[in-house]
């Protein structure tokens, strides 16, 4: 098995927080799970990451939690993530708008 990079690392726990999102408000649309799959694929997560996220997408696996000290490196790649899950449904929740806000506090800018 090949060894992660440490960006490989960074979009896990970004792609970790996206599931966090996208549970946020007691279900995941189907554009969640393209987006989040898709991030995963393109970004080249290893396919055995990709099957434990589809677990955790389908309710079948708790969710992970997300190093938030590895995503304060780069809050700006991390919002662009989040701001992208967000607007793919077309709707915006009010569980997933309070988890932005804390997000806001965490992460800074």
């Amino acid at each position: 098995m090949a060894r992660l990079t440490a960006e490989d690392d960074f979009n896990i726990e970004v792609l970790k927080l996206l599931l966090q999102l996208a549970w946020s408000d007691e279900r995941v649309a189907p554009e969640e799970v393209g987006l989040i799959l898709g991030a995963a694929r393109s970004w080249g997560v290893p396919e055995a990451e990709v099957g434990a996220l589809k677990a955790c997408l389908d309710g079948k696996e708790l969710l992970p939690a997300p190093d938030l000290g590895l995503l304060r490196e780069r809050p700006d790649a991390v919002f662009e993530a989040v701001r992208a899950l967000i607007a793919c449904d077309g709707h915006l929740q009010a569980a997933e708008s309070e988890m932005l806000d804390e997000l806001r506090i965490i992460l800074g800018p």
